[in-house]
């Protein structure tokens, strides 16, 4: 276990690992993302990202060489190894953009829709983005890390899981979520399972094994007098409601998944994080430490440490067995 402190006491919002699991980056909106080695707990460098605030995710791509920031001010894409800028564009396009990595580049969930983003030649320094097909007017407000998921949410019908490589819904969920104002989706890092959080439980659902596109109903290119079959539901595999401590609020806490996804990490009440088993619906593990406020969670790829991010730029890293 380690506990550590970036240069700025600015929040931490975002966690990720590398590929590798050597390497953690810690994203701090209106400061940067600074990249700590693992073994250590020692700060590496650090990514300098001023004036830029509300991260919409922090990503590793490319094999770990590459970290791509998105933020209220487009995409920033570094070489993880120098620090160095490869490239940065979007813009307001690009806004608050979600990504994941798929295909030879990354794929981004703006407001938009979907879009595709590449490095340009090395000397221009800028991103290239296309719009992705996407058979739905969801809005997509989350991607799995592998780049083959999405969570869509609507206003009148029920959420749904995309399928990016066909940009067609594959099913909906039995929830009764519908807006995007307060959701907190988290996929596993296989993406073959995510929780949702709706401000009252965390529930988690699997995702299918091998979908079918389901037609969503509201396709422009739908036939008009055909009548599209119901979508498949997918059904809960587990609910975490909110404990004593955290009732009368919106509850939607950090969480993250094990790289299995059998296990799943909580915030709880007085900065506590609790591990569940999913499959049993029972508490494995539980820890405390004198935090103010734990933000977000991460887990490695060997599932053997786990990190939590806090208020005034505190970090801290425990084994998990």
């Amino acid at each position: 276990m380690f506990a550590a402190a970036t240069a700025s006491t600015h929040p931490v919002t975002h966690l990720a690992f590398d590929p590798a699991g050597t390497t953690l980056a810690v994203g701090q909106p209106n400061y940067g993302v600074t990249l700590f080695d693992r073994a250590t707990g020692l700060p590496a460098r650090t990514l300098p990202l001023p004036r830029v605030a509300g991260y919409g995710s922090v990503v590793f791509c490319a094999g770990g060489a590459r970290l791509a920031v998105g933020s209220l001010k487009g995409v920033h894409l570094f070489d993880a190894a120098t620090g160095d800028l490869v490239g940065h564009g979007g813009g307001w396009t690009m806004a608050g953009a979600v990504l994941a990595e798929g295909g030879d580049g990354l794929v981004a969930a703006v407001r938009g829709g979907l879009r595709d983003v590449r490095p340009s030649p090395p000397a221009a320094r800028s991103l290239w983005s296309h719009a992705r097909p996407l058979q739905s007017r969801a809005a997509v407000v989350a991607l799995s890390p592998c780049g083959r998921w999405g969570f869509g949410v609507y206003e009148r019908v029920r959420p749904s899981l995309i399928d990016l490589r066909t940009g067609r819904v594959a099913a909906a969920l039995d929830h009764r979520y519908r807006s995007r104002a307060g959701v907190a989706v988290t996929f596993s890092p296989d993406g073959g399972r995510f929780a949702v959080a709706d401000g009252t439980d965390v529930t988690v659902f699997d995702t299918p094994a091998e979908p079918g596109a389901e037609p969503d109903g509201d396709d422009d290119d739908a036939p008009p007098t055909v009548a599209p079959p119901p979508r498949k539901l997918i059904e809960p595999v587990f609910v975490l409601g909110r404990a004593d401590g955290e009732r009368g609020r919106e509850w939607r806490p950090a969480v993250a998944f094990t790289p299995g996804g059998g296990g799943l990490l909580v915030r709880r009440p007085r900065n506590r994080v609790q591990l569940w088993d999913v499959a049993a619906g029972a508490r494995a593990a539980e820890w405390g430490w004198r935090l103010d406020s734990v933000t977000c969670l991460a887990v490695a790829p060997d599932g053997l440490t786990a990190v939590a991010g806090a208020r005034f730029g505190r970090v801290v890293a425990w084994d998990l067995e």
